[in-house]
């Protein structure tokens, strides 16, 4: 159980089981939209059948022996969601994709590191089961051994022997690294009829010397205030910035850029980095648009932002992560 001196609003309603519902699905307890309208999003798409984009997004490769043989914390950025970090000298893999979304959204950057390519893995993590977050064929490309956590309903999915299932705010240790589940605004759905079967989260993962926050999507609510209070303050906070136009259909789901710093903030964030962005067309936004606004609105608002573009990678030195 978690120990803390005074509950807040999101910590008692997690603790009440308030995001489970009777039939075995869940929901934003403090949030009346379960998903979006999907009348919104046909009328969306429908006024959206050509797109021409023509990003000019930097796609590097990282070096291998860099990413493998680090003893230095280390975080590169492998394009949308998809996150590899290297803490305690372990290697994490945040929400991998690295191909078109179920076959039928395009990839518009390449991945800067094929699958066969990655250093090792130990541990995949997923925050919710959306296909551009839960991607079942990049995980079945994933080389060696490696263990997976995802938020609770994921055994609908995989199987669980080597699946790690977490509750909101319930933790696990994993090779001396503490893993927590903390509360999003959003929603989940692979198929037809499994809206919100599973759920949605981020991730807080304590090194002895570093703590970070995984973001996943979500839209912006009280909850990073008190999540800031409880855990804070973070020495980096991954936040999805992408995805965030139109506003009227995005904004419960989805934060823009400068809901993104703002909830860096909230978080008592040390350094921030924009992802969910510069791989597909999820929005009416430029690819290219959540890194260039979440670095104004930072400076802005005094924060130190790590924007990363996709296979850059950046170290911890001198207490803040440096882009090599």
């Amino acid at each position: 159980m978690l120990q803390v001196q005074k509950r807040g609003r999101l910590l008692s309603l997690a603790l009440k089981k308030a995001h489970h519902l009777p039939d075995g699905r869940f929901k934003n307890p403090w949030f009346s939209r379960e998903a979006p309208a999907l009348r919104h999003i046909l009328k969306w798409k429908l006024s959206h059948l050509i797109v021409r984009e023509r990003p000019h997004i930097p796609v590097l490769k990282p070096p291998e022996e860099l990413l493998s043989d680090s003893r230095e914390p280390l975080i590169c950025f492998l394009g949308h969601n998809t996150v590899f970090l290297k803490l305690s000298g372990h290697g994490l893999l945040f929400d991998p994709i690295f191909s078109h979304i179920g076959g039928l959204v395009k990839r518009h950057t390449p991945p800067p590191l094929l699958p066969s390519e990655l250093p090792p893995v130990s541990l995949v993590i997923y925050s919710h089961a959306h296909r551009d977050h839960f991607d079942l064929p990049a995980l079945k490309k994933i080389p060696g051994e490696f263990k997976i956590l995802a938020p609770l309903g994921f055994s609908r999915y995989l199987p669980k022997g080597r699946l790690f299932e977490l509750d909101w705010f319930e933790s696990l240790k994993f090779n001396g690294l503490r893993l927590r589940a903390l509360p999003l605004q959003h929603w989940s759905k692979r198929k037809l009829t499994d809206t919100n079967s599973s759920l949605w989260a981020a991730f807080m993962v304590e090194s002895e010397d570093l703590k970070i926050f995984l973001g996943g999507d979500t839209g912006y609510f009280f909850g990073f205030k008190e999540i800031g209070e409880l855990f804070g303050p973070f020495d980096l906070a991954l936040l999805p910035a992408g995805a965030f136009l139109p506003r009227w259909l995005m904004a419960p789901f989805h934060l823009s850029p400068e809901e993104a710093v703002q909830a860096a903030c909230d978080l008592k964030a040390r350094q921030a980095t924009p992802i969910h962005w510069g791989a597909y067309k999820l929005g009416d936004e430029a690819l290219d648009a959540p890194p260039r606004l979440f670095k104004l609105y930072a400076r802005k608002m005094g924060l130190r932002p790590l924007i990363l573009y996709p296979g850059e990678v950046a170290c911890f030195k001198g207490g803040h992560f440096q882009v090599l």
